[in-house]
């Protein structure tokens, strides 16, 4: 990131669960993950922000629905698996609801920072943002760049962008743009989901439902294009303005506009951490890493302030006391301090999830 403040250009893990604890960063914690869970399906503990809870829930449902849609699409040339359409839909959402379990920390921490970027991203578009503006201006000048292939990438990512903002029915379809691995699980999910049903109605044997249902997920598996989603193309965009050296100069805009996936993916380029770890302190990081993450990016301390207060949608909300004590703390940060924080970001996502099952005290 530059390191010039942020406010100088603003325009107003590997393993699969249960095998492995480890997800995108510390959020992929088994622990968390069981902690989420309680959370998510109103069991228990309540730390997530209202919005944050119910956004997450309209994107995975709608995703699922996405899915279960495509389920019936492929099996159509399927004597057993045109059998679905025999059945009272919706099927997956309303199972995964009364078995959430089946759900594991990695789908669930993707959905969490897909949600909490979608409703940073709404703030704009029901905020601020200047409508008369020229389309130029901020991160405008992308869609109207000389380069053909990048036209293309900013250009379908606002679109992604735009759909996971736009505030739809809680039950609305929404497409399943994940990366490779996400959207894998889902498809298995929905694989045993249906076929379970198609059995349970008495619609056909397990095996030969289960076997209808894996031909499908195959096909659904081999056509998903994983560079189409939107943390694949924020990362693909983010490495051709590094390439073209203007990556420092995009990232305030960005945050101005709270574009936060390409906010996180410049970020990601500039401080040598991954996108999804920077989402990760952006959402769920304590308020020593979200300092030391805007120090290491060049903001100020009125920076760190504009970004506490856009976060609260997805961080849960802050009194001013709160905020004049975080930024007189940020005054006093220490580059060793930063320092240290930035070279953990860093670590091996597994390495980060291991850790965040460690008490802080045992670490030093």
């Amino acid at each position: 990131m530059s390191a010039r403040p942020f406010t100088t250009l603003d325009a107003g893990p590997a393993g699969s669960w249960p095998h492995a604890a480890a997800g995108n960063g510390p959020v992929g914690a088994s622990v968390r993950h069981l902690m989420d869970l309680s959370q998510f399906f109103g069991r228990g503990m309540h730390d997530w922000p209202d919005a944050l809870t119910s956004e997450t829930r309209r994107h995975l449902a709608g995703c699922l629905a996405s899915i279960e849609t495509a389920f019936a699409v492929a099996a159509r040339d399927n004597a057993i698996g045109r059998l679905l359409t025999l059945i009272d839909g919706p099927i997956v959402w309303p199972a995964v609801q009364r078995h959430p379990h089946i759900l594991s920390p990695e789908v669930l921490a993707h959905m969490r920072l897909r949600a909490a970027v979608g409703l940073l991203g709404g703030q704009a578009v029901r905020g601020d943002g200047d409508a008369a503006a020229e389309p130029a201006q901020g991160s405008g000048w992308l869609i109207g760049d000389d380069d053909p292939a990048l036209v293309e990438i900013a250009a379908a990512l606002a679109l992604a962008e735009a759909r996971w903002s736009s505030s739809g029915n809680a039950s609305a379809s929404v497409p399943a743009d994940l990366p490779a691995e996400n959207f894998a699980e889902l498809v298995w999910t929905g694989a045993a989901l249906l076929g379970t049903a198609l059995h349970s109605g008495g619609l056909a044997e397990r095996h030969v439902a289960m076997a209808a249902m894996t031909e499908a997920a195959y096909s659904m598996l081999a056509r998903h294009q994983e560079e189409a989603g939107g943390f694949a193309l924020a990362i693909r965009l983010a490495r051709i303005l590094r390439d073209r050296g203007r990556h420092a100069e995009l990232l305030g805009q960005a945050l101005a506009e709270r574009r936060y996936l390409l906010f996180a993916a410049l970020a990601g380029e500039l401080a040598d951490v991954e996108m999804e770890a920077v989402l990760d302190v952006l959402v769920h990081g304590g308020d020593a890493q979200l300092a030391a993450l805007c120090r290491a990016l060049g903001g100020t301390a009125s920076d760190y302030r504009h970004l506490l207060m856009d976060l609260r949608v997805v961080r849960g909300e802050r009194d001013d006391p709160a905020l004049v004590r975080l930024a007189q703390n940020y005054d006093a940060l220490q580059d060793d301090d930063v320092a240290a924080e930035t070279v953990a970001l860093r670590l091996p996502a597994a390495l980060r999830a291991k850790l965040a099952m460690i008490p802080a005290v045992e670490q030093g």
